[in-house]
């Protein structure tokens, strides 16, 4: 069994532009974000192949030998092409990219790897990439037995006008998908090369869409080829004022043409110097791995650069809490801005979840709509819960009216669907340069902690410590916090500001949690509410350590009490590193 080089897209600015190669209509496809996966089928015999038509780990598909089977009973000899995700078999819903690999699986216990079909090579034995794809799809939803959480058919919809893929899009991309996969109805499957469309919001309106921030150059790799010699990798960063540390967001090397990265490359070496892998500065948090050529030698003084990318998310290598950008891009050169206006990492944070929660699809939404405002179009329905495992759809007596081999039929009105996805055109935003509280979020922890916490000021007296001054002539009025130490504290400063900690029973010092809430914290005795953990030791043991991993958030900073003793007496928040608290034998950071 040989793998075929699999059929590929090629992006799609626009909608117009995918209905000018399609005018007839086409096919949309939720465009997944998972591993490409290619699997043959001969008797008995199965080879599963990666998207560069390498053996695919056993750990990902050792149980699709039996499933398979199953969902295409009768199959015979096959060639599927598909995409494995993780999904969550709890709630349904499909896990990021970079989930599957074996050291997630404790991480993710409650998800199993599903396979998406969405196309068919081969069936019975006979060779189907000469024939049109809606008979290809047919084929698949004719003959599919689908096992739910474990082999899927892909959603897929067949769109006859600009209105209802726009439709389609930006409801895709309210859902945080990646995007979609349009194919002509009668195109055949053709190995290796770029026959289909792809369309995400970094791809739309000349990138209007996109996630961008404004991040700080901190080091810098020399290229390789004809960029040999010449810094053309950099690694890009944001300031964490509560660390009081640089960290790393993403490396970027497109974006320059060749005479703008000489000039860059000139600018920098001005501006950096050499670095060395086990001697890293004390102002960066870099993980080893990530380790540049060179390095800043004063991050305040380097160059501001916007960055585009697909999207925001999530990996491990890099350490500002954990926020990377998806296929980075140079996109401005920001010399308006010194290094101390970029985008700090309490920003990027609200750029993170405001990318996850709120994508602005308006400009997709102008497209259809007319002088009243009104969708003039139906739509195929797409499900609220777009991300859940799509289910085998029923056959109708007139499912092939107007939709060449495609069974799905259920519609509802167009102007509904706009409806739902506009609401965010009538809700005001805050600009990005005000950088915005979620005042609700915070008024509702704050409601929460205080029918939690309630501590007792009568022990005070009882207790001599030396940080005795710090709250002996607290006053017990305020109105920014809840009630704390028996009453309500005066709030001194916010040099903890948006801190929720937790004391361990260890550490549990009245005085210093009264304090705590006067320098602008709170405190929780909800364990799974903090986001800070104070502890009496700075060692804890491996079985300590087992249970603390399960009662509070993987996010949550554990340190000892010393730092909010020393951050007390220093009237400021000092850096966390210092104060980590570490596992014993192995010494692994919390």
């Amino acid at each position: 069994m040989t793998p075929i080089s699999p059929m590929l897209a090629n992006a799609c600015k626009s909608v117009e532009e995918a209905f000018k190669k399609c005018p007839n209509g086409l096919y949309t496809e939720i465009k997944y974000d998972g591993e490409r996966v290619q699997i043959h089928k001969r008797g008995s015999e199965f080879k599963f192949f990666s998207r560069n038509l390498k053996p695919v780990m056993d750990h990902k598909i050792k149980r699709f030998h039996e499933l398979i089977p199953k969902a295409f009973p009768g199959g015979g000899d096959m060639i599927l092409d598909s995409e494995i995700i993780l999904v969550d078999t709890i709630t349904g819903s499909l896990l990021p990219f970079g989930t599957l690999g074996a050291h997630k699986k404790k991480e993710f216990s409650h998800a199993e790897v599903c396979i998406f079909t969405f196309d068919c090579l081969l069936y019975k034995g006979e060779d189907l990439t000469n024939v049109p794809f809606h008979k290809r799809r047919k084929i698949l939803e004719e003959n599919i037995n689908p096992i739910k959480s474990c082999v899927e058919l892909s959603e897929s919809q067949f769109l006859k006008t600009k209105n209802e893929l726009s439709l389609m899009t930006a409801k895709v991309l309210k859902a945080n998908l990646e995007g979609v996969v349009l194919k002509n109805p009668n195109g055949t499957y053709q190995p290796g090369k770029r026959g289909w469309l792809k369309v995400k919001k970094d791809y739309l309106f000349g990138g209007k869409m996109a996630d961008t921030a404004d991040l700080v150059v901190l080091g810098a790799w020399f290229g390789s080829g004809k960029k040999g010699g010449i810094l053309s990798i950099f690694l890009m960063g944001c300031y964490d004022s509560r660390d009081m540390l640089w960290k790393t967001v993403t490396k970027v090397h497109s974006g320059l043409d060749d005479a703008e990265n000489e000039r860059v490359h000139e600018e920098l070496m001005n501006l950096m110097e050499r670095a060395d892998p086990n001697q890293m500065p004390n102002w960066l948090l870099c993980k080893k791995a990530l380790v540049p050529d060179y390095l800043a030698k004063v991050p305040n003084k380097m160059p501001v650069w916007e960055i585009t990318g697909a999207e925001f998310t999530k990996s491990e290598a890099h350490t500002a809490a954990g926020i990377s950008i998806r296929f980075p891009r140079i996109t401005r050169l920001r010399v308006d801005k010194s290094a101390d206006h970029a985008n700090d990492l309490e920003y990027l944070q609200k750029l993170f979840e405001a990318s996850k929660n709120d994508v602005n699809v308006d400009l997709l939404l102008s497209n259809c709509e007319d002088r009243n405002g009104v969708v003039n179009v139906k739509i195929e329905e797409i499900d609220s819960k777009i991300n859940l495992t799509p289910k085998k759809k029923s056959k109708s007596a007139n499912e092939d009216d107007d939709l060449p081999g495609s069974s799905v039929k259920l519609k509802r009105r167009a102007d509904e669907v706009a409806k739902e996805l506009s609401d965010n055109k009538k809700r005001k935003t805050q600009s990005p340069n005000v950088k915005p509280e979620n005042v609700a979020t915070k008024v509702k922890i704050e409601e929460k902690l205080g029918k939690q916490t309630k501590l007792d000021l009568s022990s005070l007296g009882k207790k001599e410590d030396k940080f005795r001054d710090f709250v002996k002539n607290i006053d017990i009025k305020t109105e920014s916090q809840t009630q704390h130490c028996g009453g309500v504290v005066k709030k001194k400063s916010d040099i903890f500001k948006n801190l929720v900690a937790h004391f361990g029973s260890e550490a549990d010092d009245e005085q210093l949690k009264c304090a705590f809430v006067s320098y602008g914290g709170l405190v929780t005795k909800n364990s799974n509410d903090a986001n800070i953990v104070l502890h009496a030791a700075t060692l804890l043991s491996s079985d300590d350590f087992s249970v603390l991993r399960y009662q509070y958030k993987p996010t949550a900073r554990h340190l000892s009490i010393d730092w909010l003793r020393d951050s007390l007496k220093e009237g400021k928040c000092m850096a966390y590193p210092i104060y980590a608290v570490v596992l014993q034998q192995q010494q692994k950071l919390l």
